[in-house]
Parts: C-alpha cells; sequence; structure tokens
C-alpha cells in the first residue's frame, strides 16, 4: 500500500544512476494495465529481453501520439525502445522511501531508462495470460466511463488498480487505516470463490472438478487483481484451503496460514519487509488466533495489531481508526461491495443509470474523508525495530488472553516511553535536506522546544503543452516531511521562506496540507506577489504570515534577520538571511542573494562573521564573493544542488574560493542529507552518503 502511494511519485533521479546514451535496444512487452504514465512520462516492470528478469522501464513520450497509442491499447504491445540499464539510486535522506529496496523486495534489481521509444506494435498471438491482462484492461477502460467515485471504488476493489488521483479523493480511507480493504486480500478472494461456488452449484459439477476449476480461476484472479505480494498471499492460503477440504487433510486454519507464510518465504523472502505484505499476514494471523472473541473486542485487537507496523512504516496513526473499521468493516461486506457490482452492472445499460450508486458511494467515501479530516491524527514517530517487536508480541498477549493485566499495563507503558522518547530528544539538530535543485533546511532544538524550517524545496517548472502535464507530486511527502513525521514532528512554529523561486518554495502547499504551522516568514514585499500568495492560500487561518526586514524581529524566531533592508516582490536579491548560533557554532542562511546584496549585507553588519555558510545560490558563481568569504571566514560550507543540474552548479569558480580560504565544503550532491547533531554547546556533522564528513567535526 504505501509502496503504490510513494511509488507514483518516483522522479528520474530515484530510479536510476545510469546516463543515457542509448547504446542499447530493448523489446519489451508491455500490459496497458500495468503502465503508469503521468503526464509525459512513463513507468512499468517487464521482463527484460536481454536479461529475461523483471526490470523498471522509465522514460518519457516525444509527443503526444507516442502517448495516445499506448493510452488507446488494450491489447499487449511490443515497445522497442532504446536506453541503458542502470541502479536505482539509493534513498539520500533518512527515512526517506527507498524506491530501490521497494522493487529489490520484489526481485527487481535494475531500471531501463529509456532515450527513445522507436515503435510500439500490438501483440497478435495472446497466451493465457495476456488475456487475462486484455480483459484487466477493458475493464479498468469500462470504469473510466463511470462516475468518479464509483469508478474508483470499481477498480479499486475488484482489480486491484488505484490511478494517480486515488489518495487525493480518498484522504480519508487513507488517514483511517482503511487501505487494506482496498488491497486485494482474503476478503475480496473469499468473495471471488463465494461467486465462482455458486456458478458451479447451479451446473452441478463433482467437487474434484469443482475444486479444479477453483484453483484455474483463483491463479487468473491473481493475475486480474495485479498480482502482487498481498494477493499472492491471500491466493496462496486459499488454494491450500481448497486442496485441503478436497482431500481431508484436517489442516487448521493456523496450518493453512504456516504453510502459506513458509511457501512465499521461500519463493518471495524479501517481500516480508513490505508494508502490505506485513499487514496481510498480521491481520490474517490475528483473525485466525482471535475467532474466539467478540466482533468488537476481535476489531479493537486486530487494529491494535497493526498499529506498529504502521507506525513503524508511516509514523503516524488517526485514533478513530478503530472505531471507523468497527462501523465500515462490516459495511464493506454487505453494503459496499455488492453495491459496487449494482453500479457496474447499471453502468453497461447506461453510466447515468449509475448515478444513484454514485450517490450513495459519494456520500460514504465523503463522510469518510470528514472524519479522517478531524482531529485525532497522531503523529507518534517511528520507534525502533526491537519496539515495533515488543508492542507485536504483548498485543498478541493480548488477543491469547496470556496475562492480559501486566501485557495492557506493559503495552501502555512501551508506547508511552516510546512516544517521550522520540518527543522530547536532548539533542537538536541542523538538517540540510537532499532535496535535489533546491534548498530545504530543518531547525530543531532540543525538546523540541523550536521547530524551524528555512525553505521547502521544490521542482521547476519550465512551459509544457497540456498532454506533458500530470499529477503534480511534491517531492517533500518522502522527503522532508516524511522525515519529519519519523522524529515526531507534526507542527512547525516558522517556516521562513527566503524568496519566491518555485525551488525554495514550490513544495510549500504540502506543508501547509500535511502540518500545523504557526508562522509562515518571508521577505518585506514578497505579500504583494499574487503568484507566492496563491501558492499559501489554502493556509490555516490560525497561520500567520510575516513579513520581515532586517530591522523586525520576530517573537519566538530563533534568529536574526539581516537582509532585506527594503521592500521587494521576493527576487533572488530580495532574499532572506538569517543568522543564529545553535551547538557552539554560528549559522548563516542566505537563500539565492546575489554578490551586491552579500557585500550590501557586510556594509550594513560589518562585524559580521560565521562558523557554517549556506552558500548562497546553491553554489552559482552570482554568489559568493571572495569579500564577503573572506569577511565572514566560516570553517564550513554548505551546498544544497541537484546532481547533473542543468545549471552546473555549484560554478567551479565558487569552490576555488572556498578551496582558497580552505573552508570544509558539505554538497548534497556527494552527501546526501547532512545533520549536525548538538547538545549544549557541543556536537557533530553526519551524512547519509559519507563524503568529506570526517573533515567537518
Amino acid at each position: 500500500m504505501i509502496g503504490f502511494f510513494m511509488a507514483v511519485g518516483i522522479t528520474e533521479n530515484q530510479l536510476t544512476t545510469a546516463t543515457v546514451k542509448g547504446s542499447r535496444t530493448e523489446v519489451v512487452k508491455v500490459y496497458p494495465d500495468v503502465l503508469n504514465i503521468n503526464g509525459d512520462r512513463f513507468n512499468l516492470v517487464a521482463i527484460s529481453s536481454a536479461t529475461h528478469r523483471k526490470a523498471v522501464y522509465y522514460g518519457q513520450f516525444k509527443s503526444s501520439d507516442q502517448k495516445q497509442q499506448l493510452l488507446a491499447s488494450t491489447k499487449p504491445v511490443l515497445v522497442k525502445m532504446i536506453g541503458d540499464f542502470g541502479s536505482f539510486s539509493v534513498a539520500t535522506n533518512v527515512n526517506q522511501f527507498d524506491v530501490g529496496h521497494y522493487y529489490h523486495h520484489q526481485k527487481i534489481a535494475q531500471v531501463f531508462t529509456a532515450s527513445n521509444i522507436v515503435s510500439i506494435i500490438p501483440k497478435t498471438q495472446l497466451s493465457m495470460v495476456d488475456r487475462i491482462h486484455v480483459v484487466r484492461s477493458l475493464f479498468n477502460r469500462y470504469c473510466q466511463k463511470l462516475p468518479n467515485v464509483l469508478r474508483m471504488y470499481a477498480m479499486g476493489l475488484i482489480s486491484g488498480t488505484r490511478q494517480n488521483d486515488f489518495f487525493n479523493e480518498m484522504t480519508g480511507v487513507k488517514q483511517l487505516g482503511l487501505l487494506h480493504a482496498f488491497s486485494i486480500s482474503g476478503m475480496h478472494v473469499t468473495y471471488f470463490l463465494i461467486i465462482i461456488n455458486q456458478l458451479m452449484n447451479l451446473v452441478g459439477l463433482g467437487k474434484f472438478k469443482q475444486a479444479f476449476i477453483e484453483l484455474i480461476c483463483l491463479v487468473g484472479y491473481s493475475v486480474f487483481a495485479g498480482a502482487s505480494a498481498g494477493v499472492l498471499r491471500a491466493v496462496m492460503m486459499a488454494a491450500i484451503g481448497i486442496i485441503n477440504k478436497l482431500f481431508k487433510c484436517h489442516l487448521t486454519q493456523l496450518d493453512l496460514w504456516s504453510l502459506t507464510l513458509i511457501i512465499n518465504l521461500f519463493l518471495y523472502p524479501e517481500a516480508m519487509l513490505l508494508m502490505g505484505v506485513q499487514l496481510s499476514y498480521a491481520l490474517s494471523f490475528g483473525l485466525i488466533v482471535s475467532t474466539n472473541l467478540s466482533y468488537v473486542k476481535q476489531t479493537v485487537l486486530l487494529n491494535l495489531l497493526t498499529v506498529p507496523i504502521l507506525l513503524f512504516h508511516i509514523y503516524e496513526w488517526h485514533f478513530l481508526s478503530v472505531v471507523v473499521n468497527l462501523i465500515v468493516l462490516p459495511l464493506f461486506g454487505k453494503a459496499i461491495f455488492p453495491l459496487v457490482f449494482v453500479g457496474l452492472g447499471l453502468g453497461l445499460l447506461n453510466p447515468d443509470f449509475a448515478a444513484p450508486v454514485e450517490f450513495v458511494l459519494k456520500l460514504f467515501n465523503d463522510a469518510l474523508n470528514l472524519i479522517g479530516a478531524l482531529p485525532g491524527m497522531i503523529v507518534f514517530g517511528k520507534p525502533c525495530l526491537l519496539v515495533v517487536l515488543i508492542m507485536l508480541l504483548l498485543t498478541l498477549l493480548l488477543i491469547l488472553k496470556t496475562g492480559r493485566v501486566k501485557a495492557i499495563t506493559a503495552l501502555i507503558s512501551v508506547y508511552l516511553a516510546a512516544f517521550w522518547w522520540i518527543h522530547f530528544p536532548i539533542k537538536g539538530e541542523v538538517t540540510m535536506f537532499d532535496v535535489g535543485q533546491g534548498d530545504s533546511f530543518l531547525i530543531r532544538k532540543p525538546f523540541n522546544r523550536s521547530v524551524t524550517l528555512i525553505d521547502t524545496g521544490g521542482r521547476v517548472q519550465f512551459g509544457q503543452e497540456d498532454w506533458q502535464r500530470g499529477t503534480l507530486n511534491y517531492q517533500a511527502t518522502r522527503i522532508a516531511i516524511n522525515y519529519l513525521k519519523s522524529i515526531g514532528i507534526s507542527r512547525i512554529d516558522n517556516l521562513c521562506v527566503s524568496h519566491q523561486d518555485a525551488d525554495h518554495c514550490g513544495d510549500l502547499p504540502a506543508y501547509i496540507s500535511e502540518m500545523k504551522i504557526k508562522r509562515i516568514i518571508i521577505p518585506l514585499g514578497m505579500d504583494k506577489n499574487t503568484s507566492f500568495m496563491a501558492r499559501i492560500s489554502d493556509r490555516d487561518a490560525s497561520t500567520k504570515v510575516i513579513p520581515v526586514n532586517d530591522e523586525m524581529k520576530v517573537r519566538e524566531l530563533p534568529f536574526l534577520i539581516l537582509h532585506p533592508y527594503s521592500s521587494g516582490r521576493g527576487e533572488n536579491h530580495d532574499s532572506m538571511v538569517l543568522s543564529c548560533q545553535l551547538g557552539g557554532l554560528r549559522w548563516l542562511f542566505t537563500g539565492d542573494l546575489d554578490r551586491q546584496g552579500e557585500l550590501d549585507t557586510l556594509n550594513r553588519h560589518p562585524g559580521l562573521s560565521t562558523d557554517v555558510l549556506k552558500v548562497g545560490h546553491h553554489g552559482s558563481r552570482t554568489a559568493s564573493d571572495p569579500r564577503f568569504i573572506s569577511q565572514l571566514h566560516p570553517k564550513i560550507a554548505l551546498i544544497s544542488a541537484g546532481r547533473n543540474n542543468r545549471y552546473h552548479h555549484p560554478n567551479q569558480e565558487t569552490l576555488v574560493t572556498l578551496a582558497q580560504a580552505h573552508i570544509s565544503v558539505a554538497n548534497t550532491q556527494t552527501m546526501g542529507m547532512v545533520r549536525y547533531i548538538y547538545c549544549g554547546n557541543k556536537g557533530h556533522f553526519e551524512s547519509v552518503q559519507g563524503g568529506n564528513e570526517g573533515k567537518m567535526k
């Protein structure tokens, strides 16, 4: 589940480290139902014609005709493309979603980055698997004609397909932990088998023929439902159950679960590291061992069983999810599933006939979204693996009624201790996120007394035609925001925006959506910039927007404001410059301030010096004037710039200036996220990818 949510936002930098030279030609069979298209970019998993192993294929359409040709097809096509194989990029930020690990757990180790699509040819001879994919494609194509909510429910519950807008439209499902209801699992397989059994009972087949047909249909349904690791668990357990019943092996449900786990470990051992698979096995095991409990007790305890897994992977949990699951799960079986099938049938006659079903489903979905938006989302943070295992063990003891009072006391104590340890750390930090070509810094004081963010990062969008534009995915969601939640932060006291450029504030809407923000602090005059103000138009009414210059002091802001002096529009020369002292070091953050602005700042503050300098404009030669560097006399320079960026930042001239001043450089291009962890007046630097941090200590 979380894999899909993150994977839809995969960028080229995440997928591959290869430089595309166009030296290899690949011809791969592409199933339209597994092809993910977002704007002018595509990615899919297919079997390599060279290695005969699964690989991720990523590329960019050169024309709208190429895109439409793939979108229009419901049959498998043979796509000939030119490009190169490369390895997945490693995660360069702490607790960042690691796309390489995600695919590696599914035995996919390489990515092919296509520089050009040469041809797209429909496949003429189709295998049985091909035909199942055709049926799935036709089903999804039919669902596109249905009303919006019915479309998402039908595709999610029946074919296991979630399109790019799924999580935007169904926020309540995500926040209330109901994604398991949309992940093809035991419940879906049970309904599928019930339908098959009813049909075969009408025909009057013998038990051996019936069992054989059920097994064949299960294999077919696993392909139709997307053949994910979670589907594999449900289908294998159902298949073993059919064989057990046919040959009267007298295996218990726990025996079936254990055999399924053994087979899963043999076939896809690393799939057990995926959150969806962990939830699938945990919930199915919990159902088996809690059969003697009442429905209410069983649901509550099963929800508690999922909490440690959710906290380890996504760091937050809504306390209303227990109540909602109590009410909603029976509705899925008794009302939602049948209603979706009714809507599908009515839609066959006329899409307009499905309007009453759409009304009910929309009412239901809006209610979930409304409940999900209520207070109750607890950003817990990421407990360590040992703590998670203890939580799971104690929850299982509760289900098994073993030392219940002691188990409850111990479980509550573990949760409270873990929460306290995460939310009230004795150490503070200054963190430079690796956001590619952009800036984003976190300044967090010990015990979380103050949380400040300087810039958010963001992608610069150049002119694109309509067909090239896709769903906007903010990288901050899987990088900086993910990290903040993992360390238990759900509110930002001060969000300082150095200036208007998208690579500094483009991801601001993601923070407004995901975090509580007390103050947004901007350079004086930027509040008159209509394009920037549109970016923050959805902010909470309690969030204050404070334009500042160097003569102003903002209460509870742990910085001195050194620039700008006058009102501007938030351009580079208007950049906000901030200074502070933390962990025994003096820090200076300069945004994209140009050389003239640097010299003006020196004239305005003649005694200014620093230990750590955030190099202006990503190391461009338009900043870092030698006179500015000489007077500041920093020991360490921080540079945040994208790998292989089109601007060639940092500029060699800037690097020479820093080298001549004997300044150690920490660059996100080579070191990834860089953190300064401190306690009192002592601290140390550390980075995700190593590099030259040893020189910085």
